[in-house]
């Protein structure tokens, strides 16, 4: 055999380890147009062309923007509600009645729902929500309309959970009309208007006639048939610092700066109770002349300077650095707290 007649270069023949290697390389041979397959996968393909990349901008365009208007129509739908159409009962446990209601299981426009002893009621606040109803409760439905829902409870204890824009839902009461601002809230009262409202998600506007109040998730205020509502203040606030604020709420008046009660409120306060004490400052601002300026200094030290005089003066917006520095969510960003739109796990047990 020659030096160039043998399998390596005639393929004369048979070579069995050449034949071999040869089928390891074969994805590798030379392809005039493009890599081999191997290749592709081992080392990528290379970047998509110009076109290619430009069609897949277009279609995720389009899938976002399809989005966004299903989105849109779902939240249209959602507020949307016709003038009196009547809300839905769900479901009831133990003694449940209607009052001038046209059919059980549906609540229309001034028809009442009362519950006994062991009653218990779910309903459907228009799309936006649900409403549980306890026991030895009594609720009518004044008005319901796309923007609009209101109830009046004349008895009894409500627990509201709502996904709507600011003031679509509210709960009349015998002195008082508690405003959703998308939250999730309970409220309690007997025939007179006495009682407490206490959130759970969000904010409540509490509107009694003699001033508005907000109240934050977490905390609760007093209802005071006459009275209005109380100064809120959070669920843990200790025993101490309850009965020195129900000391100076009840006073009514002028309250001294430097006084007993003021100076027992602040030695019990926390941090979490700033929110009683900038209330109170806003309700009586001759307090900025005392300690309870200095503590809540001390209880906000991010937050930008507040002028006492200038909440002495009772100048317009004056106290905002200090509401703004508050840990909670914004009052009018309702449509962060999703999760309100989403069903209550358990049951309310009234």
């Amino acid at each position: 055999m020659s030096g160039h007649d043998d399998y390596l270069w005639t393929k004369a023949g048979r070579d069995r380890e050449i034949e071999r290697l040869e089928r390891l390389l074969a994805p590798y041979a030379h392809r005039p147009h493009g890599l081999p397959p191997a290749w592709r996968a081992d080392r990528g393909s290379p970047g998509p062309r110009p076109a290619r990349r430009a069609r897949t901008t277009l279609a995720l365009a389009a899938t976002l923007a399809v989005c966004a208007l299903a989105v849109t129509l779902l939240l249209q739908h959602r507020l949307a509600w016709p003038d009196g159409e009547a809300w839905q009962v769900l479901t009831t446990t133990g003694e449940v009645r209607w009052q001038d209601g046209p059919t059980p299981g549906r609540l229309a426009p001034g028809g009442e729902i009362v519950t006994g002893e062991q009653g218990r009621a779910r309903l459907r606040v228009a799309r936006i929500g649900e409403l549980w109803l306890g026991a030895d409760s009594r609720l009518r439905l004044e008005e319901t309309r796309s923007g609009r829902h209101r109830v009046r409870l004349l008895q009894g204890r409500l627990r509201a959970r709502v996904w709507a824009p600011p003031l679509h839902f509210g709960v009349r009461l015998p002195g008082a009309e508690a405003l959703d601002l998308g939250c999730e809230f309970v409220v309690e009262s007997d025939a007179a208007g006495n009682g407490a409202l206490t959130v759970l998600s969000g904010w409540v506007l509490v509107d009694a006639g003699a001033g508005e109040v907000l109240v934050p998730r977490g905390a609760t205020v007093p209802l005071r048939r006459g009275a209005g509502a109380g100064t809120p203040r959070d669920l843990g606030a200790s025993a101490a610092f309850v009965a020195a604020l129900q000391a100076i709420d009840a006073r009514g008046g002028r309250v001294p700066p430097a006084g007993e009660q003021v100076r027992r409120l602040i030695a019990a306060s926390r941090p979490q109770d700033a929110i009683s004490l900038l209330m109170l400052l806003q309700r009586h601002p001759e307090l900025a002349q005392g300690p309870l300026y200095d503590r809540l200094v001390q209880l906000l030290p991010d937050a930008p300077p507040v002028a006492r005089e200038a909440i002495v003066r009772r100048t317009p917006a004056a106290l905002d650095p200090w509401w703004d520095a508050l840990p909670y969510p914004r009052a009018k960003r309702w449509w962060l707290q999703w999760p309100d739109a989403l069903p209550a796990t358990g049951t309310e047990s009234g």
